[in-house]
């Protein structure tokens, strides 16, 4: 059990009824050392095997799959992914993936042995109330198992991809309900961090949360050019986002009482999250239906192709890798597009 004292981190745990710690120092390094120490030992306790036995190397001549999820953290460590995803992986390697494909090497595991079963039992988060992961949850995991199984196979060593014949189940397109009216209202009823959040959000189209909108700074506007530079995590790239006259005004305005080099913070400090205040100041604005903070970037999106602007620009403008990517997401906007593309044949009867 990971614990901090005083700055200082340690992890606590128990071998052979004793309990038993290690310390790790102080800041920010030691802090990640420990995390990645802690699951390394619940990783462990999972497995049924001493806390102190290597992970890596080979039993009996086979590759099990605890080894290769350690080989594959290790993979993605040197292609440059942060410790903040390692870390939420590994975890999600040892709560769901570990437990269900280690009962015999990787290169006996096969897609209706052990994936389908797999598979099936991730349908469910509460199995006595029936209460179903979202489509898109269940992607993900089995992306995250088919890219450490094609790593094995890139690496030689398994020879196939039990997830070879796995295809992604199409994901139902969200009802995003979120209008106009409704953000403004919920913006009137925001806590005063919030509600500037929000108008940042509106008027760059940025994803929520640190990826993009809480990772904003002052140095990123070009307040002569009337823009802000966008670094997108998702894709890894920069975009360019142009700002109208009056909220530039408005930045003016935040920037002169700003005490971080964050656009986005709360009593002088950077933030992580806003999902709690955001659900309360919908609770208050009377906002019935289901609404999330990254509906604002949907909102963002649709209203200026509503009004007829290109498909390209707004693609641009969202950090889409593809306008068809913005075609497919947001084309229900654009219906009225239909009829005016038939309204320019010409007439023959």
């Amino acid at each position: 059990m990971i614990r901090e004292r005083n700055g200082s981190w340690f992890v606590r745990w128990r071998e052979q009824g004793k309990q038993v710690q290690r310390h790790f120092g102080s800041g920010p390094d030691a802090k990640r050392k420990a995390e990645l120490f802690d699951l390394d030992k619940k990783m462990a306790k999972k497995q049924g095997r001493p806390a102190d036995e290597p992970q890596s190397g080979e039993r009996k001549g086979q590759v099990w799959f605890d080894d290769l999820c350690q080989q594959y953290l290790d993979h993605i460590r040197a292609c440059g992914r942060s410790e903040k995803y390692i870390r939420e992986l590994k975890n999600t390697m040892n709560v769901f993936f570990i437990p269900a494909f280690s009962k015999r090497p990787v290169a006996e595991l096969t897609y209706n042995e052990d994936v389908v079963p797999f598979a099936n039992s991730m349908r469910y988060r509460d199995t006595e109330k029936k209460v179903e992961r979202s489509m898109a949850t269940r992607n993900r995991y089995l992306d995250h198992l088919n890219s450490i199984f094609n790593h094995a196979r890139h690496s030689g060593l398994i020879t196939n991809n039990p997830l070879a014949g796995w295809k992604k189940t199409k994901e139902a397109p969200r009802d995003v309900r979120l209008t106009v009216q409704d953000f403004l209202k919920i913006k009137a009823a925001a806590a005063p961090h919030l509600a500037w959040a929000l108008e940042v959000a509106f008027a760059t189209g940025t994803r929520c949360g640190e990826s993009e909108l809480l990772a904003l700074e002052w140095s990123q506007i070009d307040f002569e050019r009337g823009e802000i530079k966008v670094y997108g995590r998702k894709t890894k790239t920069y975009r360019t986002i142009p700002l109208t006259p009056a909220f530039l005004a408005r930045l003016r305005e935040m920037k002169a009482v700003a005490v971080t080099d964050k656009i986005v913070e709360y009593k002088g400090r950077p933030m992580k999250k806003l999902r709690r205040s955001f659900d309360t100041a919908c609770e208050r604005a009377g906002i019935t239906y289901p609404i999330r903070f990254y509906d604002v970037r949907h909102l963002f999106a649709s209203v200026m192709l509503s009004k007829g602007a290109d498909v390209a620009a707004v693609s641009k403008l969202l950090g889409h890798s593809t306008i068809k990517m913005t075609v497919d997401t947001y084309y229900h906007v654009l219906e009225g597009e239909k009829r005016r593309a038939v309204e320019l044949l010409p007439g023959c009867v």
